[in-house]
């Protein structure tokens, strides 16, 4: 990495601010746009296309050439967003093809030419308040940019003009050089197995490096990784790594699975991949309909809701949690409405016997005619499952204790277990009118069930592409899929799909990923670390009596330690945990919230199940031995001690894991 100019930094900011106001200009000017190559119109309540219009954002990067690109006119280009042409440089889309330049690698990685120096910023909001450049060729000669180009100032604004009917002509001007840069046609590509022509991700000679092993802009990624961890996640175009790069621009017609371990940026990936599927700028065959962002939980969702707005066009990702999709199909589902049958799942819950038994009595209603009147999904839904129950002396008799057990409908509606059962009963009904999604991520998939695979299969177009994100090491549940090719069995999808097996990590230091990995089988450790530096986790014996209140103790400690950033305390049953914390004088944002403040530090108390797909500074995880094994490994627990990213503290009365007591940390006992 250079040194930082601070004249180098101003000037980089102020063409910044002017990128972001072209942006800004664009955005809030009538004006409709191109249909975007990748997807289908949006369309408003009356069928009328709505507008196209960026997201501001500040610059990626920028890139100096050996010689000037013939399209271009220039050897000096940045990388943002969106494509934009000032009198001084030219911003191209992150999107684009030409932007494999900037990553060094990719299909179209030599499409500019030679790459002598790529700039990595660091932004905050939209300003630029930092710089990585490093040298791509082996000179050390001056590059574009060392030029010194006189500063251009910016324009007056402008009064916003108001858009007129005008026979659907803009109601202003399109600003000079608006249409985005198409680079050359790509060489021709080999044909697909069955005849479909593709542009395949260019496979490199030999063993591919590990990410961890090659950094690009390492200096820039370990700043990145260093900064307090924010509520929400944050877009990282600037230091994508080349895997990541590969993944995030996989060609949507060909299925995917990513396996990797916990802080292996998957989530990035998903993110990233769904904002470039539905970039105008990017290439390939057009996508019809939306992306849908599967993930696990609703804290999920408000965790990557900021990076998804901040990456895609507007109303091309949709974010949801499985529960969220349950709760569509039936709106009246609520954990909150009272108390659910207190029963305990069991695979039956989630097993596609289950799905038999609901298209049968589905069958048999129809044929009855008593769906004829039903105005509503919830309403059908009810009419399905009590036919269900009601004729369980008919069903085959492995099933007919689990018919007999199921609650009333009220009940059920309150049952969380049960959701995705009431939710393929409104299915069953075909009243659904969802449109369905061109494409579906599914992050955190290890933990997705039979019927929850076959739900997802029904919602979607049968042409639709899936990417798959997530570890099998984190399983949550003896009732998911034990292998990615279980998963894609249920999904109908070819089980020689391909599954990258990315072992990198950057989230955690290398201390805690080396204490939680304990919990994996030996063959399954093996990971490259980003972060080496950072202590070693603590873990700190009490008394039963003082479990909560030791908890309370050093979540406040991480706290202090972590101020600007966040902190979690996980457990299994969190109600003493709040309650303790209320008691030393904590107090909950709102009722019902996990997110507790002294009025100096906040601390977010989680059960282990609303923790995944979530990322803190510091950790604190409350008695290891009560979190529940699968299959005899400990999914849940490993998936909480890894959402550190700086500290790890356990505290514990109970006797640690056999796995725990051999790992290597800091031991206190009261």
């Amino acid at each position: 990495m250079s040194a930082q100019d601070p004249a180098v930094l101003a000037d980089e900011r102020a063409r910044n601010k002017r990128y972001v106001q072209t942006l800004t200009d664009k955005a809030n000017r009538a004006v409709r746009t191109a249909k975007p190559r990748v997807s289908v119109p949006v369309r408003g309540r009356k069928g009328v296309p709505q507008l196209e219009r960026p997201v501001p954002q500040p610059f990626v990067g920028r890139m100096a050439l050996a010689k000037p690109h013939e399209l271009l006119d220039t050897d000096d280009v940045y990388i943002g967003q969106w494509f934009a042409r000032e009198r001084d440089f030219v911003v191209i889309s992150w999107a684009a093809p030409a932007a494999d330049a900037f990553y060094g690698h990719g299909a179209d990685a030599d499409l500019l030419g030679d790459v002598q120096v790529t700039r990595a910023f660091t932004a905050r909001g939209d300003d630029i308040v930092g710089y990585d450049d490093e040298r791509r060729d082996s000179g050390e000669g001056e590059t574009a940019f060392d030029r010194k180009v006189a500063l251009v100032v910016p324009r007056p604004p402008q009064r916003a003009v108001r858009a007129q009917s005008n026979g659907g002509q803009p109601a202003v001007p399109a600003p000079r050089g608006a249409s985005s840069f198409k680079p050359p046609q790509p060489r021709s590509a080999e044909p697909e197995p069955g005849g479909a022509v593709t542009r395949a991700i260019a496979k490199p000679s030999g063993p591919r490096p590990s990410d961890a092993a090659a950094l690009r802009h390492k200096n820039a990624l370990l700043r990145t990784l260093a900064q307090p961890r924010r509520a929400g996640l944050d877009q990282v175009l600037a230091t994508l790594q080349p895997r990541q790069h590969d993944l995030v621009k996989w060609d949507a017609a060909r299925p995917l699975v990513v396996q990797g371990h916990p802080g292996a940026g998957k989530t990035i990936v998903a993110v990233h991949r769904a904002a470039y599927l539905v970039h105008p700028d990017r290439e390939g065959a057009a996508i019809r309909g939306q992306v849908l962002l599967l993930g696990p939980t609703d804290n999920y969702v408000q965790h990557t809701a900021r990076a998804v707005h901040d990456l895609a066009p507007r109303g091309g990702v949709i974010v949801r949690s499985l529960d969220q999709v349950f709760r569509r199909l039936i709106p009246e589902l609520d954990v909150r409405g009272g108390a659910g049958d207190g029963r305990p799942e069991t695979y039956r819950d989630f097993d596609l016997g289950l799905v038999e038994l609901v298209e049968s009595a589905t069958d048999m209603v129809r044929r009855r005619g008593a769906l004829a009147g039903v105005q509503t999904r919830t309403e059908a839904a009810r009419v399905i499952y009590q036919e269900m129950v009601g004729k369980a002396l008919v069903a085959p008799s492995d099933w007919v204790p689990y018919l007999r057990s199921l609650p009333d409908w009220g009940t059920a509606l309150r049952t969380q277990r049960l959701w995705p059962l009431l939710a393929y009963c409104a299915l069953a009904s075909g009243m659904h009118r969802f449109a369905p999604p061109g494409h579906v991520i599914v992050d955190e998939a290890q933990d997705v069930r039979p019927i929850e695979w076959r739900i997802l299969r029904h919602l979607v177009r049968e042409e639709a592409g899936w990417t798959l994100v997530g570890d099998m090491n984190q399983r949550r549940s003896d009732h998911s899929s034990m292998s990615w090719q279980q998963s894609l069995e249920l999904l109908e999808l070819p089980t020689d799909t391909h599954v990258e097996d990315y072992r990198s990590v950057f989230r955690s230091t290398s201390a805690i990923h080396r204490f939680a990995s304990f919990l994996l089988p030996r063959h399954e450790r093996d990971r490259m670390t980003v972060q080496e530096e950072g202590s070693k986790p603590v873990t700190w014996r009490v008394r039963p009596a003082d479990v909560a209140a030791a908890a309370v103790t050093e979540g406040a400690k991480l706290a202090r330690d972590h101020r600007g950033g966040t902190v979690a305390v996980i457990g299994v049953g969190v109600g003493p945990i709040r309650s303790a914390f209320a008691m030393q004088g904590w107090r909950a944002r709102a009722a019902g919230s996990d997110e507790f403040s002294d009025g100096e530090l906040t601390v977010r108390v989680l059960a282990a199940d609303a923790a995944r797909g979530l990322e803190f500074d510091g950790v604190v995880v409350v008695e290891p031995s009560d979190f529940p094994k699968n299959l005899g490994r400990h999914g849940l627990l490993y998936t909480s001690l890894t959402r550190a990213n700086r500290s790890l503290a356990v505290v514990h009365s109970k006797a640690l894991p056999d796995e725990l007591r051999r790992a290597p940390a800091d031991r206190l006992d009261q």
